[in-house]
């Protein structure tokens, strides 16, 4: 098993649920920018074994933990909505 940073997985989950209710924009390039702003702003947690990945995801299900993802995610998507990527002039 290769190296995981199970904040990635944990992230993807949880921007799907809270971009239901937003009316941004949700192409491929706006979410993946969603998700990199998102995990820059929290740390990284890297396991190497199944069982790791799994104390992992138990860990990131603690109240604060959860609040720190849902807050970072927030921030992400309004700073992207605000500022696409996508309409920038290449």
């Amino acid at each position: 098993m290769a190296l995981i940073n199970t904040m990635e997985g944990l992230i993807d989950e949880k921007l799907r649920i809270m971009l239901e209710g937003e009316t941004c924009c949700k192409c491929e390039r706006c979410i993946e920018d969603m998700k990199a702003i998102a995990l820059n702003s929290l740390p990284s947690k890297y396991v190497n074994t199944r069982n790791g990945e799994l104390f992992s995801k138990l860990d990131a299900g603690i109240i604060q933990n959860s609040a720190d993802i849902a807050i970072a995610i927030s921030k992400a998507i309004k700073k992207v909505s605000a500022h696409p990527a996508h309409n920038k002039p290449q």
